[in-house]
């Protein structure tokens, strides 16, 4: 089976996590968008299509699967911001056909020819297509990155099945698990008198991770490969990507991976993506004041998120200094420094310097020579790809 994963027009409401990634490579749980798909779809053959900006870096994370392709097959096209499920398979199988959940088109099963017409005009990332023949499907579109954090728990349940590393609570006689037919647990290390509770949804602890004494994990909850929980932690209803630091208090938040929360302070309802650091006793806001729903920035529009509780948005390499505030509904485009007495703005471009009221356009080789720095210390490096990328968003923003 031919499968093509795309972008549409509204891959930059997921401003500012996808700037540095197509909307398929954004996390959801354990899983990306695309993982999901590769999990329903295990043997078939993917082509990913993108904005023009991104092929490179996608074509370097993805070595395996063709890149905006020349030319196409038939084949199921899948938008890539949507959190497929098997419960759709039958109607996805329907040659012809456009899917669609609610008034949204998020996908078609198309012949070689339509596939063609389609790419000729430009593709998904220029527009949608028509087609007479209509199914709706039950796999959740997501507009934004609220949506993916409001869908977090049933996505961290839905991977909980395909896991199946059950808790051995024998290996670990020190530490308290409730309900531990419910906790998921790879090669991993948990100090006596951390508590584990998968009583409000399961518990997955991949392999790597240390999980320090006196740490409080309360389900749904994933912990991603090589993550170290401090002692005295706090996670609710979260999920922590590839080689996190994590400490403090965390509740409903999604962290791409390769980022620091070591120290105190509370972080809630929030997005980070990779390589963000945030100094010792950085907090956010999750609720107003007036009990009224939280209007975000987003690509330059103010969005009504029509939800109370609502964080902040980091995108990649984003730090923060010591004592940062962040207000409800902060975005912080990628490449931004921010230290400030008070609370910054609740929008920050790309590659902004912000110290106390002050913006200033990031210096890109300074900026690269900490970045060199910074992915040393997880055995990473900065490639061409990435850095050409992060170029064209410094002087674009």
């Amino acid at each position: 089976m031919n499968i093509f994963v795309y972008e549409n027009l509204s891959a930059m409401n997921f401003d500012p996590i996808s700037h540095t990634r197509a909307t398929f490579d954004i996390r959801i749980g354990a899983e990306t968008f695309l993982d999901r798909i590769q999990s329903i779809f295990p043997d078939a053959d993917i082509s990913l299509i993108v904005r023009d900006e991104l092929k490179n870096v996608t074509m370097e994370r993805h070595p395996g699967f063709a890149v905006n392709p020349s030319s196409v097959k038939d084949g199921l096209w899948l938008l890539g911001n949507v959190i497929w499920d098997k419960v759709d398979m039958k109607s996805l199988l329907k040659t012809n056909s456009a899917f669609y959940s609610g008034k949204k088109l998020v996908g078609a099963n198309l012949s070689k020819d339509l596939g063609e017409k389609w790419m000729k005009r430009g593709g998904p990332v220029q527009g949608d297509l028509t087609i007479k023949n209509k199914e709706k499907v039950k796999s959740f579109y997501c507009q934004y990155l609220w949506d993916i954090l409001v869908h977090l728990p049933d996505t961290v349940l839905y991977e909980s099945g395909d896991y199946g590393n059950h808790l051995d609570p024998t290996k670990y006689p020190d530490a308290i698990f409730m309900n531990p037919d419910q906790i998921f647990v790879g090669d991993a290390t948990i100090q006596p008198s951390a508590l584990i509770n998968a009583e409000k949804g399961p518990v997955i602890i991949d392999d790597g991770v240390l999980i320090h004494g006196q740490t409080y994990l309360e389900g749904p909850i994933y912990i991603g490969r090589d993550s170290m929980i401090k002692p005295l932690t706090q996670i609710k209803n979260s999920v922590i990507g590839l080689s996190c630091k994590i400490g403090g208090e965390i509740n409903t938040v999604i962290i791409q991976g390769f980022s620091n929360k070591v120290h105190e302070g509370h972080l809630g309802d929030a997005f980070l993506g990779e390589w963000v650091n945030l100094g010792a006793g950085t907090i956010n806001s999750n609720l107003k004041n007036n009990y009224v729903s939280v209007k975000v920035q987003i690509n330059g529009k103010s969005v009504d998120t029509n939800s109370l509780h609502v964080g902040c948005f980091l995108g990649d390499h984003v730090k923060t200094a010591v004592g940062t505030v962040l207000n409800t509904g902060t975005v912080v485009g990628p490449g931004s420094m921010i230290a400030t007495n008070g609370f910054p703005p609740k929008t920050i471009r790309p590659f902004t310097w912000y110290v106390n009221g002050t913006h200033k356009k990031v210096i890109l080789d300074k900026f690269f020579k900490t970045t060199y720095h910074v992915k040393e210390r997880r055995n990473k490096k900065l490639s061409e790809a990435e850095k050409a990328l992060l170029e064209k968003i410094q002087n674009n923003r």
